[in-house]
């Protein structure tokens, strides 16, 4: 593995940097499950943190923690101890410990020098937040109680935990009051935490009269109440970029209600943002409604019906308020935004209509300084370097002297600038990005040439793969529209190409094994010569719209590219057929001319098949745990594959007390074997030609999603929603082998030509596995 050496903090080191000035190339190898060969990608980035002294990065993403050492520029570990994608990592004030949070409800304490676990802590759902207190003895998360209402701030539970022995030493929340919005919808208001250095806690909670409360976590006892200024022609301390009056007049005459939307804590804990709507009630007499899109509530109201429409939601402004004293600083309207810089004494007003702001001294209520527009903005942890960041490239600044320091110009790709991908060091000495290609880079922000690491093999979750006819390259696509090429032998990425706009949904060589057509959620087809990384077609599928997951999941390839089937969704959408089926639409996409639709018809949504030669197609059947098989020269049904089964159990299923669907199809390269994977964890083998059943794969704890034989149709892959895949010998039905290496349900399974290898993919992990095929 090549490293890139490189000074961890001085520019005093800099003459080793220039004697190794080589990209590292890193190990994706680390903790390989059993029986997998070659780990392709790192996993999706979902959050990036250094250590308080600069020395260590923590990467979380999909597939675990990768730990690198800033002094040598090399990877020191993988923690694979969550069964979740890990959301959010910490590390302790000395660097020695890190805690990462994951989507499997625990949270877990490592030793960063040898990546050895120490705790496992189960939680409840979501523990997003984490931190250590100042002496580092204690660990103490926050999470989002109400997940269903992701928009509104949900940081109020706190747990606190000892990290010695893993014991919950406490647990704070606060009484959020609910009200009625609606006939049904009964909601808690907002409400946030803070916990200072010492470990107490304070709670901020929106009241139903619209006003704030400021309660002590500890005894739950109200410190103070914050009510909304009233007289609005005094001049505030803080003035806004632009002028906001409170529409009294309207909120007088029309039954509004004010509602606090969202609550957030600067980190000193000394002032507040709370985000504010307004729900607008409207009545009308029932005799005189015309229609419109009110709902049809009757109530008695002086005495006469009415009808109810609402509540409809109306943005309100932003509010600042200093905590200690309960005064109102300022008022800002909707499109205006704030962001706490450091240790929360330093504001910045971003006016993001005009994307400018200006950073006010909070305690003094000074402005320090203004500064020229940007897309978006970042700040070091003491609130002393500003990152603004444009579509070609990013200016650091040093705020005091408002002096420009470094200025950066590779283009930045808007939808990875975010706190997880573009991040300032506590000291802003140091800079990480994370970019569409997978790449994690740290650069000294004084020095704007010098890199201090690459690392590269992080991508977005995978949604497609292929490999070539000679299996010496597999292609992936993903849901930002890459397309990824590998070399099966080595495991490394040979090309990425930015393909498309929306996700790619499926891919398939041609017999050359140079064209690679891939298919889009809405630009149709395209075709790549992977030599050269050029397109050389591209082609619109006329209306039709493709899914990439879900029960619309549903697209096959004959396997040299020369027919496409898929689950039209635009007639759906347009109402055309009823909500649970789907329109199956088989193109001809014969290589250099446009693609020419061949038949349409009708069947229930669900996983499809297609026989080698194109002519039986496999669909989910109305019936329980039954396929249909369909001629696709005539579009008619020509058989209706149902399992034997007792008279209770289908008596059970057509009163609807069981629900056991068809999740996965495969058809044998020869066409006369269909295998079938339902939801009662069951693999159905089917005689196409005879339509007669042969019998049940069982072995399977949870429902089969995936299954893909061997061109040889010597061997059987089928996957989980669990994450495990089991290999099967046919026609023996032998039980071969089970491959357990996946956190998601199994996405794809795709055999190499030669039947040795067999790639693997998970819902919402960039990552592939390749694994090796025992022989028989």
């Amino acid at each position: 593995m090549k490293t890139t050496y490189f000074s961890s903090l001085l520019v005093i080191f800099c003459s080793t940097l220039f004697l190794t000035n080589t990209f590292a190339q890193d190990s994706t190898q680390h903790n390989l499950p059993e029986g997998a060969k070659v780990r392709l990608g790192k996993g999706a980035i979902n959050d990036i943190q250094l250590s308080s002294d600069n020395t260590r990065l923590a990467v979380a993403s999909s597939l675990g923690v990768w730990l690198y050492d800033l002094h040598t520029g090399s990877e020191t570990a993988l923690l694979t101890g969550h069964t979740g994608s890990v959301i959010h990592v910490a590390f302790s004030p000395d660097g020695k410990i890190l805690a990462s949070s994951a989507r499997d409800e625990t949270i877990c304490l490592w030793n960063t020098e040898t990546g050895e676990s120490l705790l496992s802590l189960s939680t409840p759902p979501h523990p997003i937040h984490l931190k250590f207190s100042t002496d580092g003895k204690t660990l103490i998360s926050q999470n989002w109680n109400d997940i269903k209402r992701w928009f509104q701030n949900r940081n109020d539970t706190v747990y606190f935990w000892d990290i010695t022995t893993g014991k919950q030493l406490n647990r704070l929340s606060p009484n959020r009051p609910k009200i009625r919005l609606g006939k049904d919808a009964i909601l808690p208001l907002a409400a946030d935490a803070f916990v200072d250095h010492t470990g107490r806690v304070t709670f901020a909670v929106g009241k139903k009269d619209g006003t704030i409360s400021i309660h002590d976590g500890h005894t739950g006892r109200e410190i103070r109440e914050l009510i909304v200024r009233t007289d609005d022609s005094s001049t505030l301390p803080i003035q806004s970029p632009r002028p906001y009056t409170y529409k009294d007049k309207i909120i007088e005459e029309l039954p509004f209600m004010r509602w606090v939307d969202g609550l957030n804590f600067s980190p000193d804990g000394k002032t507040l943002v709370s985000i504010i709507d307004y729900r607008e009630v409207r009545w009308y007499n029932a005799l005189s409604w015309r229609g419109g899109q009110a709902e049809r509530w009757d109530v008695e109201r002086d005495g006469t019906s009415r009808l109810f429409e609402g509540p409809m939601q109306l943005r309100g402004p932003i509010e600042l308020w200093d905590v200690e004293t309960g005064e109102q600083l300022t008022v800002l309207p909707e499109g205006i935004g704030v962001e706490f810089l450091g240790d929360g004494k330093t504001l910045a007003i971003i006016d993001r209509d005009h994307w400018e702001f200006t950073i006010w001294d909070v305690a003094t209520r000074s402005e320090i300084a203004k500064f020229p527009k940007g897309r978006h903005f970042r700040f070091s942890g003491d609130g002393k370097t500003l990152a603004i960041i444009n579509n070609d490239g990013y200016t650091i600044w040093d705020i005091a002297t408002r002096s420009e320091i470094a200025t950066h110009n590779p283009i930045v790709e808007w939808f990875e600038i975010s706190p997880e991908h573009f991040m300032l060091s506590q000291d802003g000495t140091l800079l990480v990005t994370a970019d569409a290609h997978g790449t994690v880079a740290v650069r000294e922000t004084k020095n704007a040439k010098q890199l201090r690491l690459v690392t590269t093999g992080y991508t977005k979750p995978f949604t497609a793969l292929a490999f070539s006819h000679d299996g010496k390259t597999l292609a992936s696509g993903n849901s930002t529209s890459n397309l990824q090429l590998w070399d099966t032998h080595t495991g490394t990425k040979q090309n990425t190409i930015k393909a498309a706009a929306h996700k790619i949904a499926g891919l398939a060589f041609a017999p050359d094994t140079v064209t690679l057509t891939a298919v889009t959620e809405q630009e149709g087809i395209m075709q790549w010569d992977i030599t050269t990384g050029k397109q050389v077609a591209a082609h619109t599928l006329p209306n039709t719209s493709i899914s990439t997951s879900g029960a619309h999941k549903g697209l096959v390839f004959t396997p040299n590219s020369e027919k496409l089937v898929v689950n039209n969704l635009d007639d759906l959408w347009k109402h055309r057929i009823k909500s649970h089926e789907t329109t199956i639409d088989i193109w001809d996409i014969t290589p250099d001319k446009p693609p020419r639709h061949l038949i349409e018809f009708v069947t229930v949504q669900g996983p499809i098949a297609l026989t080698p030669d194109g002519s039986i197609l496999a669909s989910s059947s109305d019936f329980h745990a039954a396929t249909d098989l369909w001629s696709t020269h005539t579009g008619k049904r020509i058989a209706t594959l149902k399992t034997p089964g007792n008279w209770s159990n289908e008596l059970l299923v057509r009163l609807g007390h069981r629900h056991i669907r068809v999740y996965a199809l495969a058809f044998t390269h020869d066409g006369e074997t269909l295998a079938v994977g339902t939801g009662d964890k069951h693999i159905q083998l089917w005689n196409v030609t005879d339509q007669q059943y042969i019998g049940s794969l069982e072995g399977h704890k949870y429902v089969v999603c995936e299954l893909v034989f061997s061109a040889d149709g010597k061997t059987l892959a089928s996957g989980d929603t669990g994450g495990n895949i089991h290999l099967w010998e046919m026609p023996t039905h032998q039980h071969l082998t089970t491959f357990d290496g996946h956190k998601g349900y199994i996405r794809t399974l795709a055999f190499s030509p030669d039947g040795k290898t067999l790639a693997s993919m998970s819902d919402d992990v960039g990552t592939i596995l390749l694994w090796n095929v025992p022989t028989k």
